[in-house]
């Protein structure tokens, strides 16, 4: 076999094995600080939201929170979104606080992740990271896509789509990315607005029960899409085709 050939074949069957290797998997990471696009930490937004993890112990109340991404390292380079040894986090857990240190995460996708918010708010999600993730790099933005995250997994959908301020979902009004997070939450699956990216959903969370408690926050990661492995199939296959073509017209 060809050497180019040998390549393509090692390209599927990565293809296939970083498509189905999220079963049953677990990953070390360790929490480093506010989400990092880049150019180094953005650091926190600052508001108020509830619900939070002082409820429902607590009675209903806005709690002062820390808004924005948050950065893990890990030495576990096997995934997609862990391939730098870095990785960015968005919270959908409002129930727990985030533990400063290492957490031992399960892998799941977006099946695990409907199970716990129901297919319609995880399409909205995958629609919000689809529409302006590619945009979020500074400390505003990156509170203001967290606060549309937390709007769509817990709070209530109207007519006119999600609002910050619910009965299910309360952010105050003077928190950073407020305004911004609202605009993308009012725009959001409108025909009108843009798609500037095309995200895949991990969900990185920890089992609950008697044997394992959650101690830290749930978490979900959007990395940029690479090609199914049929769509990279049916480009090898025509890559085959052409280089046949070409060696009959060679001679």
């Amino acid at each position: 076999m060809k050497s180019w050939k040998l390549a393509l074949v090692a390209i599927f069957a990565v293809a296939i094995t970083s498509q189905y290797a999220f079963a049953s998997s677990t990953i070390d990471a360790t929490y480093v600080g506010s989400a990092n696009f880049g150019a180094g930490a953005v650091g926190y937004g600052s508001g108020s939201v509830w619900p939070n993890p002082d409820y429902p112990i607590a009675p209903e109340h806005l709690v002062g929170v820390g808004i924005g991404g948050d950065n893990f390292s890990t030495s576990n380079k096997n995934y997609n979104f862990s391939s730098t040894g870095s990785f960015n986090t968005w919270c959908v857990d409002i129930t727990h606080w985030l533990i400063y240190g290492q957490v031992n995460y399960t892998i799941g996708g977006k099946s695990e992740l409907n199970d716990v918010f129901t297919v319609a708010r995880v399409n909205d999600l995958q629609n919000l990271a689809n529409e302006e993730y590619s945009k979020v790099d500074t400390q505003e933005e990156s509170a203001a896509f967290q606060l549309a995250v937390w709007a769509i997994m817990f709070g209530e959908k109207g007519i006119s789509g999600y609002n910050l301020n619910s009965a299910t979902f309360d952010a105050a009004s003077g928190d950073t990315g407020y305004i911004m997070a609202q605009g993308w939450l009012n725009n959001l699956n409108s025909p009108t607005t843009p798609v500037t990216g095309n995200y895949n959903i991990t969900y990185l969370y920890q089992p609950t029960g008697k044997e394992i408690p959650a101690n830290s926050q749930d978490m979900v990661v959007f990395t940029k899409a690479v090609p199914e492995p049929a769509t990279m199939l049916l480009f090898g296959l025509g890559l085959i085709g052409i280089a046949g073509i070409r060696r009959k017209f060679k001679g």
